[in-house]
């Protein structure tokens, strides 16, 4: 990208009157504001303008949130100024991990904005230091606990442990945790224990490359010595051979001490975040696994869901790589569609984010966005199932049982229509009630995740006597 200028502003306003209010003010303020009505013609743009801030409009909360994912692709410290009166959006900040990002609400104060404007720019050379930290998409009550336990953990020493199936991001969330932290200026060492060999330290190959040891040869405590200050990621704890468990034990416990020489001692810093797609500690009860290693790892444990589990971060997420594949390869952004969406959805994605990120890529690649869809039709796979939604099984069970003279034996007439109608008015109270208490009986959040107004949930909670 081009050096940055500081004096360029882009807009992105979907209403022409705020889009030239905000214009008009901004440019009274000596700096050059750019607006657009639409987020595809703003990213191609954004490399030739090299702004120095961006502001989003009052847009959605699914549009804001691409909008600034996608503007954080192209470029991580663009500062980004949010106009909205969302609670959402504020939410979606405060979880959030970027330093960056402030809000301001509707309806606009002149006053407010350029005091925001300043603020963030005055904060510009401390958010660089964030800008290797890597994105983590989605939005679901699941991600953000997991980006709060981030933040948390980021003020921490204690080891982490994180699950997950493979392509989840396991190693994605060890970057963020170690970027967030005060050790983002040391070293961020991956080892991959399944195929690492404990050779003497000495056996270093020439041309190393310090932070990337997932097929290294070298002895493990010469890589906490390499990382001193820094971070060890243990990738595939699951597969460590029974052989080396013993010997990770020892070095986990003498970390501490580097010898210098034949008598010199130094204490070595190091954090540790290991991770394992399979659950450790079934393996401890089947004897496969080091039961005091399983102690040592599992202090803070993150177990990240399965893609499937967690439906509604996959439109994000395929936008999101579609706006980085497209900045990628130099190919004008474009909006998938609806449809595309949907079906997105309702794929089981059985390789989770990684299959997703390689599906939109061939699209990109292509030009074809249908073809991101041949992959998703497959036998079965076009119903979704009631646990990618979050609710539990018996939701949808209720409207395919044949006996429908158990749920309907209330009723005097028994007609297709009845049988609809009761069907459906059951399946809604309870994904109503499950959501309610999946967002701890947050209304407006609730609103969000079933996708309905604010108003019409009230009144169908007042209808179906929930509480």
């Amino acid at each position: 990208m081009k050096p940055t200028s500081q004096n360029n502003i882009v807009i992105l306003e979907t209403n022409q009157m705020r889009r030239d209010y905000l214009r008009s003010i901004i440019s009274g303020w000596g700096y050059s504001p750019f607006s657009f009505d639409k987020e595809t013609i703003c990213l191609d743009n954004l490399s030739m303008l090299s702004p120095g801030l961006a502001i989003s409009g009052d847009l959605s909360l699914d549009r804001t949130l691409r909008f600034v994912n996608s503007l954080k692709t192209k470029n991580r410290s663009l500062p980004v100024v949010i106009t909205s009166g969302d609670y959402a959006i504020q939410d979606f900040i405060d979880t959030s991990l970027f330093e960056d990002i402030l809000v301001v609400n509707t309806p606009l104060d002149p006053s407010e904005i350029k005091i925001a404007i300043r603020k963030i720019q005055g904060n510009r050379l401390k958010n660089k230091m964030y800008q290797d930290c890597p994105l983590l998409i989605g939005n679901s009550l699941e991600m953000q606990k997991i980006k709060r336990m981030v933040l948390e953990l980021s003020d921490s020493q204690e080891t982490v442990l994180i699950k997950g199936e493979t392509g989840t991001g396991k190693e994605l969330v060890a970057r963020a945790i170690h970027f967030k932290s005060d050790r983002r200026n040391s070293p961020f060492i991956k080892v991959n224990t399944a195929a690492f060999s404990y050779e003497p330290y000495e056996n270093k190959p020439s041309g190393f490359n310090p932070c990337d040891f997932a097929h290294t040869d070298w002895n493990l405590k010469g890589i906490f010595e390499v990382a001193d200050t820094g971070t060890v990621f243990l990738d595939h704890m699951e597969k460590t051979p029974a052989s080396s468990q013993a010997e990770l034990v020892q070095v986990l416990d003498e970390r501490g001490i580097s010898k210098l020489g034949n008598e010199k001692k130094k204490p070595i810093d190091v954090r540790i975040i290991a991770s394992a797609g399979a659950d450790l500690g079934l393996l401890v009860e089947k004897g496969k696994f080091r039961k005091d290693l399983f102690y040592r790892l599992n202090v803070i444990c993150i177990d990240i869901p399965p893609l499937r589990s967690r439906i509604q971060d996959i439109p994000m997420l395929a936008v999101f790589f579609n706006d980085m594949f497209c900045g990628e390869l130099g190919r004008s952004h474009f909006n998938l569609s609806k449809k595309t969406k949907n079906i997105l959805s309702c794929y089981h994605w059985p390789e989770n984010v990684r299959e997703l990120e390689n599906v939109v890529r061939h699209s990109v690649l292509t030009g074809d966005e249908n073809s991101m869809l041949n992959k998703c039709y497959l036998p079965n796979q076009m119903k979704p199932s009631a646990e990618y939604m979050g609710f539990s099984e018996d939701i949808y069970t209720v409207a395919e049982l044949s006996d429908v003279k158990k749920y309907l034996k209330d009723l005097n007439k028994v007609s297709l229509k009845d049988i609809c109608r009761e069907f459906l008015t059951r399946a809604e109270r309870k994904i109503m009630k499950q959501a309610l208490e999946k967002t701890n009986w947050n209304r407006k959040k609730a609103a969000i995740l079933l996708d309905i107004s604010y108003k019409s949930l009230l009144n169908k909670i007042k209808a179906y006597e929930l509480s």
